[in-house]
């Protein structure tokens, strides 16, 4: 395979992955959003189904056991979020961020499992996540126009 074609296989995949992680840490800031009576009154037609979040969670308890490759108990699927040539580049941009990113991580893996409400800091998190995949995406864009002439 070209390189042309690898990196933009690579690019494709990467766009995928960070529209399905974004539109669930979406879905998680508006049920976040939702447990304010206040924002209920202000936004009426604001709604998150429980199934809404129940998939949410489901892509982000995926996502992260395929990046940081923990288990994921309960869950049969394994989905490849991310090609291997990016994943380990993916994974040390987040541990420039933040210094105990596994351990938050596992602590939000174990948070979306038990079906716990996410806090202020899980969302923050979430946000290091959607943001670090999108500067990836915006590296592998540059290599793959670079690639192109």
């Amino acid at each position: 395979m070209s390189d042309i074609s690898s990196l933009s296989n690579q690019y494709d995949q990467l766009v995928l992955t960070s529209e399905k992680v974004n539109d669930s840490v979406v879905v998680f800031k508006k049920d976040n959003l939702l447990r304010d009576a206040a924002t209920k009154r202000k936004y009426p037609n604001l709604n998150i189904s429980a199934k809404d979040v129940e998939e949410a969670s489901a892509i982000l308890l995926l996502f992260i056991a395929d990046i940081f490759d923990q288990t994921k108990s309960g869950l049969e699927e394994k989905e490849v979020f991310m090609p291997v040539e990016v994943k380990d580049d993916y994974k040390e941009k987040l541990r420039k961020e933040a210094a105990y990113v596994d351990e938050d991580l596992k602590r939000l893996h174990h948070t979306l499992q038990e079906q716990k409400p996410v806090t202020e800091n899980d969302l923050k998190l979430m946000d290091m996540l959607v943001t670090t995949l999108d500067t990836e995406r915006n590296s592998l864009f540059r290599k793959l126009r670079m690639a192109r002439g």
